[in-house]
């Protein structure tokens, strides 16, 4: 699992460590060396290579500094181009340095750049504090930098990306990759824009744990995101002599004429997630559909489900359910507050204009169209900022959200996540469908577990199928059925 910090909560940290008494000279030092590092790696050693180390005029631009002399000192053609005077404490000492080692140090003139080709590119002019868009002279230089397609370094975010949410006003400098230095910001996860950031790599900084207090005395809890590491120990365990009825039971209510396929495909991965039983209450004209795709699953008439529930452990609604008076009618009868719950698709949009009181076992899996109506906004105001968006239809209806997306955001009003794994191959239709599956089948595996952490392991779990697919099928050929069937993966619980 790894921590994502806002710009502020970043610079919240450094000033602790500094209190604590670490050096912010030898702070920048740990920067550039681990950046370098970076560097190195990517562009197979610097010796012998001209690079050129684009400076601002603050800490960014003194760990670009710090990166130059080190470059220098590898054996590269370290070129300096200021962008801007450097003004910082520590960005002008490792000016003074990098002269005082002979380094070539120039101002940049968007009118006459003359400036030796390099072979690669350092982007030190902002980091993740910057907001607003680029100066008209400063936006010149990313103009000219994107022109010259050479490989890029961006230390801690590509200059011109808003550090907080990654928006970008005019332009930016595209990244090849980018070092992020401590943790990732939440501009990189975030940011709509993300073929301008490239590869991102974290690069430690070795700040002591004491100085992580400091969120803690904030009351504030850091953003966190699941890696695939993660995920084995957040499945829950199954015995050897487990059998079906305590391997998880499932209420799916989905399904219309014309929608049979999004039943079928929450269905299948219901049981592909480990469900040992999943009952579909359906409209009966399409149960020869879901029997014929889903065999293992068993299928009931809605008015049978009314009427006679089967048990179950976990209740899942919405994959293409219609929005039909009936539908809201059989949905707010199945629907109890007190069992562990997932809301998806039609269900969303029904109860976006119906009230219905939900329950804390209860997730919200929304893509920004459906939460757009939830809250009565555009699509525009929820993609600019997700997280609020997250918070406040967690404030208004309650539950877990998990507000879906390439990044997907989940937020239980205590805890936020992101979840950064993903394949282009999840976009197609179906995708949120087999989300909702695997909720529902770990809910019902585990009906005391927190539905946010069964939020966090069902779309981790999800974007690596996503991507195991994608390397099998091709990320534009994959269907929403083939990363279902890449769910078992190497992936075990523990």
């Amino acid at each position: 699992m790894q921590l994502i910090l806002s710009p502020a909560q970043m610079r919240a940290l450094e000033e602790r460590a500094f209190s604590l008494g670490v050096s912010p000279l030898l702070l920048m030092e740990e920067a550039a060396r681990g950046a370098f590092c970076v560097l190195e790696d990517k562009l197979g050693g610097a010796k012998g290579k001209s690079i050129l180390f684009l400076i601002g005029p603050g800490n960014n631009g003194g760990d670009g500094l710090a990166m130059a002399r080190l470059a220098r000192l590898a054996g590269a053609k370290a070129q300096v181009l200021l962008a801007e005077e450097p003004r910082s404490r520590e960005a002008v000492i490792n000016l003074g340095h990098a002269r005082a080692l002979g380094l070539p140090v120039a101002v940049w003139q968007p009118e006459n750049p003359r400036i030796d080709r390099p072979q690669a590119i350092v982007d030190a002019v902002f980091g993740t504090g910057f907001h607003g868009g680029l100066s008209a002279r400063l936006l010149a230089l990313a103009q000219w930098v994107n022109a010259c397609q050479l490989p890029v370094l961006a230390v801690d975010s590509p200059s011109g990306l808003e550090g907080t949410a990654g928006r970008v006003e005019n332009s930016a400098i595209k990244a090849t990759w980018t070092a992020a230095l401590g943790h990732v910001k939440t501009g990189l996860c975030l940011s709509p824009r993300p073929e301008l950031i490239g590869e991102v790599v974290t690069v430690p900084l070795g700040i002591p744990e004491a100085a992580y207090e400091v969120f803690e005395e904030a009351g504030e809890k850091p953003l966190t995101a699941l890696e695939e590491e993660d995920l084995a120990a957040l499945l829950p365990r199954r015995p050897a002599n487990l059998h079906k009825g305590q391997a998880g039971r499932v209420l799916l209510y989905a399904g219309s004429r014309g929608m049979a396929g999004a039943a079928a495909m929450a269905a299948k991965a219901a049981l592909r997630a480990g469900a040992g039983l999943v009952y579909i209450a359906c409209v009966p004209e399409i149960i020869p559909i879901l029997q014929t795709l889903v065999p293992n699953a068993i299928c009931l008439e809605i008015d049978q489900a009314l009427s006679s529930p089967p048990a179950h452990d976990a209740f899942a609604a919405g994959c293409g359910l219609g929005q039909g008076s009936e539908a809201w009618r059989s949905l707010s009868l199945l629907y109890q507050a007190d069992v562990p719950s997932v809301l998806d698709a039609d269900a969303l949009n029904l109860l976006a204009v119906q009230p219905l009181a939900i329950g804390n076992s209860t997730i919200l899996t929304p893509h920004p169209g459906e939460a757009a109506r939830l809250l009565g906004m555009s699509v525009p105001e929820v993609l600019h900022d997700p997280i609020a968006a997250a918070s406040a239809i967690h404030a208004r209806y309650g539950g877990t959200v998990v507000l879906k997306g390439a990044v997907s955001v989940i937020h239980d009003g205590v805890h936020t996540a992101l979840n950064l794994v993903g394949s282009p191959a999840l976009a197609k239709g179906g995708s949120g469908d087999a989300l909702t599956g695997i909720l529902a089948a770990l809910l019902a595996a585990s009906p005391g577990a927190a539905p946010f952490e069964a939020a966090r392991a069902a779309c981790l779990w999800l974007g690596l199928a996503g991507q195991q697919a994608q390397r099998r099928f091709g990320e534009r050929s994959a269907l929403t059925g083939e990363v279902i069937d890449c769910l078992p993966g190497p992936l075990h619980g523990h």
